[in-house]
This record gives structure tokens, C-alpha cells and sequence, in this order.
């Protein structure tokens, strides 16, 4: 596990076992996405690429209402 240089989403320190969702910055340049027993890395400009589809995403399905 890489050092944690920014919290983006949850806190391992008051959900040490990940039951939601938690989205660490670390600094080896990945991207920790937890939640429960599954963990997603992603370099940051991966990460990126991800949530700038996930909004957009959510953004159409906005719309729709």
C-alpha cells in the first residue's frame, strides 16, 4: 500500500475495512479505489479519464429527469 498523499473520497482511519466507498491519492502517482474486499489502482491519469466519463455520465442521466 502506497503513502496516501489526499484523501479524495472516505477515511481509512474511521473505516480501516473499507465498507464504503474510499478513494485514495497515493504518492506512487495511483489512484486506491476500496470498498469492502475490492480494490481498483489506477494511475492518475486513468483516473481521470474515469471520472471525466463517470460525471458525464451522470450528468445525461440528470438531464433525463
Amino acid at each position: 500500500m502506497g503513502h496516501i498523499v489526499k484523501k479524495i473520497m472516505g477515511d481509512v482511519g474511521t473505516d480501516p475495512n473499507y465498507e464504503n466507498l474510499t478513494i485514495e491519492d497515493n504518492a506512487n502517482g495511483q489512484i486506491h479505489i476500496h470498498i469492502k474486499n475490492i480494490r481498483l489502482d489506477m494511475w492518475r491519469e486513468e483516473y481521470n479519464v474515469f471520472y471525466d466519463a463517470v460525471e458525464k455520465s451522470h450528468n445525461k442521466l440528470k438531464a433525463k429527469k
